[in-house]
């Protein structure tokens, strides 16, 4: 089976992805707007070819050709993320083409223009003419069925799941000491949908009921100036520790220190830093918007609160550190429900089996 992939190439989810699709003998062509090396598969460039006895009309025209030559090609085209890569409906009638939402192609986060009434149609057009359409998790999969019309029975289920091995607390984890200080961390990244600043406006409250609290903020982004100037306003800077953006092999190092994992988004397609910590035995406080509620289990892995809100971001937090045996409970739930629900190996061959599922389903048409 060959497929071309058309994604963000430096997405850490795609270099998760390609590997385990090679590795189960797909070979994989991906184009991308920036190319970056990815183990076992081909990465070009995504451009129109210039003007050439292959490629002799205009830019339209050569665009239309390139694409449609693509679709004959290759097994399965797959697009992630509905980007304006240029498919019509009569490009992607010329063979099988699958279409993965990731969630702000759908719903415009915080903070970012909605997309216009022209690029909307472009990608309720993908999802309608896709041979297959997936999705992470069922909450996901409702809002796209909704978003284009289509019935979500009809989509297929293809959680980001988790490495069990790499993110694995044997050997990583130290118990406590008595008196040492609990751990707080966040590793979304500091952009206003992933809510870092409702969970720095919850500090001082947490901080009143559990002084002994520090706050491990990994990651960059348009918000990071703005959280540690709140940090200085609430007086918590010798609370919270700074931390660069970490490759995602080292994140589990961050974990095994953690206590409580915060995902205080304000829109999410799934949560795979959600199961992450819980596959480190770390309880997770999150809000219940988007996909977390597939991927964190109030009162079993973690705490689910209302988006937007930081006194009910600092009540749950407060409620965990001040149970040792709950959020000990909630780790280990957590560990067990990301091994039976979503191991990466598994994850992986359910891919395999939907790529196999749309070739059919299209030659079987044909």
């Amino acid at each position: 089976m060959n497929v071309c992939i058309l994604a963000d190439a430096t997405s850490v989810h795609i270099q998760r992805i390609v590997p385990g699709l090679v590795q189960r003998g797909i070979q994989v062509d991906i184009l991308a707007h920036k190319p970056v090396e990815i183990d076992g598969a081909t990465v070009t460039k995504f451009e129109v070819p210039p003007p050439s006895l292959s490629y002799p009309t205009r830019y339209q025209g050569r665009w239309r050709t390139y694409l449609k030559r693509l679709m004959r090609k290759y097994d399965a085209v797959h697009v992630h993320f509905l980007h304006d890569w240029g498919f019509t409906p009569e490009i992607m009638e010329q063979g099988c083409f699958v279409a993965s939402p990731w969630g702000s192609d759908i719903t415009p986060p915080p903070g970012e223009d909605p997309v216009t009434s022209e690029m909307r149609a472009k990608r309720i057009a993908m999802l309608r003419c896709a041979a297959a359409v997936t999705a992470f998790g069922p909450s996901f999969a409702q809002l796209i069925a909704n978003y284009a019309q289509i019935d979500k029975e009809t989509i297929d289920l293809l959680p980001l799941g988790v490495d069990t091995n790499l993110f694995n607390p044997d050997g990583k984890r130290q118990k406590r000491q008595p008196n040492a200080p609990l751990r707080v961390g966040f590793f979304k990244g500091f952009r206003p949908v992933y809510g870092a600043t409702y969970l720095m406006r919850a500090m001082p409250t947490v901080l009143e009921a559990h002084p002994n609290t520090r706050f491990h903020m990994i990651g960059d982004g348009p918000e990071l100036m703005r959280c540690k100037e709140l940090a200085g306003c609430y007086g918590v800077d010798d609370r919270v520790k700074w931390i660069q953006r970490q490759p995602h092999t080292n994140i589990p190092n961050f974990l095994a220190g953690w206590d409580i994992s915060a995902v205080p988004s304000e829109c999410e397609s799934f949560g795979a830093a959600a199961l992450e910590s819980s596959a480190m035995l770390v309880p997770v406080v999150a809000s219940n918007v988007g996909g977390l509620p597939d991927t964190v289990m109030d009162q079993i892995t973690g705490l689910l609160v209302p988006p937007r809100s930081p006194e009910q971001v600092a009540n749950a937090l407060i409620e965990l550190l001040g149970d040792d045996e709950k959020r000990e409970a909630m780790g280990r739930s957590g560990r067990a429900f990301v091994v039976d629900n979503y191991e990466w190996s598994g994850i992986l061959d359910k891919w395999v089996e939907t790529y196999q599922r749309a070739i059919d389903r299209v030659f079987t048409c044909v």
